[in-house]
Order: C-alpha cells, then structure tokens, then sequence
C-alpha cells in the first residue's frame, strides 16, 4: 500500500515538473520578463518572433497600432440603434518601429435598442488581423463592447483571440484595444497576447 502510495505521488510531481517546465523561459536565471515583453517585428522576413517557446506553446504578444482607412456604418430605417452595422478596414503598424506588419478588419453589429440615454449598446465583434508576407499568417478575435450611444464612448470591451492560420495556426488568447469611441479614431493602439502550438504535425 505504501508503495502505491509514493508511486502515485512520484507521478503527481512529475507531471508537475512537466507542466512548469513549458511555461519556463528559453534562458536560465535571471528575471522573467516574458509578462511585460513584446515580439519583435522582423521586417527582412516580415513576422513577429515569439517571447518564448516551450515543448508545447509559444507566446507571441503582438503590440500595434491600427491605423483606420475606412469607416462606414449602416443603419435600418427607421432610424434604430438594434441590427445597425459598423465596418472597419485598415493598416497594422508595428508600435516600436511603425513599419507596416499587416492589415486589419472589423465587422461589428449592436444587437439591442438602448431604452434611454444611461443605457448602453450591446455591439458583437469580429477582428481579423492579417501579417506575413503573403498577409495569410492570419489572427481572429471575438467578442462583446458596451457602448454609450450618446458619447460613442466604450463602457467595455472584452475580445479573446480565438483562432489563427498560417504561423499562428491554432493560436488562442487575448486582445486589448482601447479606442476612444465606437466611431473610431485615425490611430489605436492594440495588444494581442497569443498562445500558439509549437508542436504542429
């Protein structure tokens, strides 16, 4: 009984070990400042390296600006704020080196009608951002903002990457982007933390 005991227990740690293992940095000893660094824009191959790789993941956190070239949005008539649709379309700038990393679009529809000015709009968003070359290393990003209809103003905004291709097949993760308002602005900034598998077969 004993020995099944310690037996269980010497696996429990070893998996353990695994587990921290493929969260560790590439380097040994030192500080990790894998939370607050970004990847770093190659322009001669034209993708982003990882922070770091571990047996099963790489973390890329992509830091950017988003330069708006097209605005339009469509609204039903009767004028109603429920179904109107908000499209946007532009270019990726790396925020170290402002060179351009890709391009980006932007499909967003609210999905209710504010019933008086505190009230806000419910808008569901679909982001895809394309890097590469070739523009086919390709991330998508989804979710919901709460959006003041008087202002235009963001009360929310909570987006998770949700897929990729090319270099980021299989990616998942976060994306913060803080415009000031719903109507957009010429230039955002924008972060996307991204977990990709390294291990594809």
């Amino acid at each position: 009984m004993a020995r099944y005991v310690l037996a269980i227990l010497a696996a429990a740690v070893l998996c353990t070990a695994v587990l921290a293992q493929d969260m560790t940095p590439a380097h040994k000893g030192g500080h990790d400042d894998s939370e607050t660094k970004y990847s770093v824009y190659d322009s001669n191959s034209q993708r982003y390296r990882p922070v770091k790789c571990g047996k099963n993941l790489c973390l890329y956190r992509i830091h950017v600006k988003l330069h708006i070239d097209f605005y339009k949005r469509s609204q039903p008539t009767p004028a109603t704020f429920a179904t109107t649709v908000g499209v946007y379309t532009g270019t990726v700038l790396d925020y170290a080196t402002n060179a351009t990393a890709g391009t980006f679009e932007v499909a967003g529809i609210a999905t209710n009608q504010p019933a008086g000015p505190t009230d806000h709009l419910n808008v569901q968003e679909t982001h895809v951002f394309e890097f590469g070359p070739e523009r086919d290393d390709a991330l998508t990003a989804t979710g919901n903002s709460q959006v003041s209809p008087v202002t235009g103003e963001f009360a929310d905004y909570d987006t998770a990457v949700t897929g990729g291709t090319g270099q980021f097949l299989g990616a998942y993760g976060s994306f913060v982007n803080a415009p000031p308002t719903v109507r957009g602005s010429d230039l955002t900034d924008a972060t996307l933390t991204v977990y990709v598998p390294s291990n594809k077969l």
